[in-house]
């Protein structure tokens, strides 16, 4: 698009002015699409100054902004993110994705810079501030499989673990269901499935991801639970870049089915990130709880639990708690 053209012209020459004519003449397009351009770019958050008689210059380079152009510079996927949506502000992307899934491809993302109304897990609220966060959702359309959900799970967990080390170069910890720094969350996952009545096969899935990447401050109800990468690393995360890492991982790990001929050695790598096994929990499942001591998981990603009456039990979804 010209207007991204117009902006690596001027990161190109971030020392000087470049008057509208030359920016015309080395796009081929007229001096009113630069004007245009130039608009547009302002209008996104690039702080550009233009003078009468000198042109334009780039006077802070503002990398925060979440935009298609700034995720592709270092996007090397080629299933996930061939269609980028971004949004100022939505009530959920999952939500979003899940109301568009027959128009949206397989591998397209969906990220807002606020969700009013972000979920996470059993229907809990995800705190989606503003300009801070990372709040995005993948849709799948091929290699999910309904007997192998939490492997595809625990594989994009892993995929968004080694994006955050990778990125930041600060290692987070795993738990069953998020991803934490110092006791406290920093990123939720949450994949809805959509099934075909008749077959019972998977139409599509759609992966929500929430990073706290730059947020400095939380509710009081949040402060105790949660924590952000800016807090714990002392310093802003370029969260386009994040995002970039997140899909290349994502798609390392999960498409064309590498997540089900590798799933020995992802649920192995799996298993040592969270640090489960042979770990005492408690699992809240709807209308129960189960207490035992966690002795392995299985192929598809089920914990196989030796419960307090000496049974096993494998489970697959709920909130776990660690006793000991």
């Amino acid at each position: 698009m010209t207007k991204y053209k117009i902006l690596e012209i001027l990161r190109n020459n971030s020392k000087s002015f470049i008057s509208g004519e030359i920016l015309s003449s080395k796009l081929g397009v007229s001096r009113t699409a630069i004007w245009k351009g130039i608009n547009s770019l302002k209008e996104k958050g690039y702080k550009i100054e233009g003078i009468n008689n000198k042109g334009y210059k780039l006077i802070d380079d503002n990398e925060d902004i979440i935009s298609e152009y700034e995720i592709k510079k270092n996007l090397f996927s080629k299933e996930l993110g061939k269609h980028i949506y971004c949004f100022e502000k939505i009530d959920s992307t999952n939500t979003y994705a899940k109301l568009h899934s027959f128009s949206l491809e397989h591998g397209d993302v969906i990220i807002a810079e606020e969700q009013t109304k972000g979920r996470g897990r059993f229907e809990k609220l995800f705190y989606s501030p503003k300009e801070s966060g990372i709040y995005m959702t993948v849709i799948f359309k091929k290699n999910v499989f309904q007997d192998s959900l939490r492997l595809f799970s625990a594989a994009v967990s892993l995929a968004v673990f080694n994006a955050i080390k990778k990125y930041t170069g600060f290692s987070p910890t795993l738990s069953w269901n998020d991803i934490n720094i110092s006791g406290k969350k920093i990123c939720g996952i949450l994949t809805e499935c959509s099934l075909e009545g008749e077959t019972g096969k998977i139409e599509y899935a759609v992966t929500g991801i929430g990073i706290n990447v730059n947020n400095s401050n939380f509710p009081k109800n949040l402060k105790n639970k949660n924590t952000s990468l800016k807090i714990e690393l002392n310093k802003s995360i370029n969260r386009a870049g994040l995002i970039s890492a997140v899909l290349n991982e994502m798609e390392d790990f999960v498409c064309c089915r590498k997540y089900i001929s590798n799933r020995k050695k992802i649920l192995k790598e799996y298993m040592e990130r969270t640090n489960l096994l042979n770990k005492n929990i408690e699992i809240k499942i709807p209308e129960k709880k189960i207490t035992g001591k966690i002795i392995g998981i299985n192929d598809t990603g089920g914990l196989i639990i030796l419960k307090e009456n000496q049974k096993i039990k494998t489970v697959y979804n709920g909130e776990l708690k660690i006793l000991s």
